[in-house]
């Protein structure tokens, strides 16, 4: 006799339901992946729910190309307000003095107002017992236009060094050897 119906399909429906079983598996693994993918564009779209991958990257090179030129307009400000510190009066020095010797209490006095390049000018008054005399001149890139007294060379000498911690720069008083504070 010959096999019955009953034992092959045994071993027939063990092997289709391992295998029903098996694609059960694989189908559950690929939803899940699926759904990673799909959660994985939904964040490069970014708000826009219904839009395809690439309009979704589009969208962030037009974003990047707008902020590459706000990047370069910030540069260009940034240069020309460099520039207009460059060139702002931030090198200053007052030294005060007896110019006669008739006159104490340190009336006479020279001041630099100086930009970084070493443009800009000094100021003098000379102050005696029956009047006062005041002279200006100027510096372009630290050279004057007309000759300076001792003075004036230590006021502008003091305004082109680099300022101490303090921000005080200490000239050599020219009539007494000392150092006095400016500022």
């Amino acid at each position: 006799m010959g096999p019955s119906l009953e034992n092959v399909s045994d071993p027939v429906s063990l092997v289709a339901a391992g295998t029903s079983g098996l694609a059960v598996l694989v189908a559950v693994s690929a939803h899940v992946r699926f759904r990673r993918l799909q959660k994985t564009c939904s964040v490069l779209q970014g708000d826009a729910e219904h839009s395809s991958f690439l309009v979704a990257v589009s969208r962030q090179t037009a974003e990047m190309e707008r902020l590459r030129t706000e990047v370069g307009r910030l540069h260009r400000e940034f240069e020309a307000f460099r520039t207009d510190v460059d060139e702002s009066l931030r090198r200053v020095a007052v030294l005060r003095y007896d110019a006669f010797g008739e006159v104490g209490g340190r009336l006479s006095w020279s001041v630099a107002l100086l930009d970084d390049h070493g443009d800009g000018v000094v100021l003098t008054s000379l102050v005696n017992r029956t009047d006062t005399r005041c002279y200006i001149k100027t510096l372009k890139r630290g050279v004057p236009d007309l000759r300076l007294s001792p003075e004036e060379i230590s006021v502008v000498d003091a305004a082109l060094r680099p300022a101490t911690r303090s921000g005080a720069v200490r000239i050599p008083n020219p009539a007494r050897g000392a150092a006095q504070p400016s500022r």
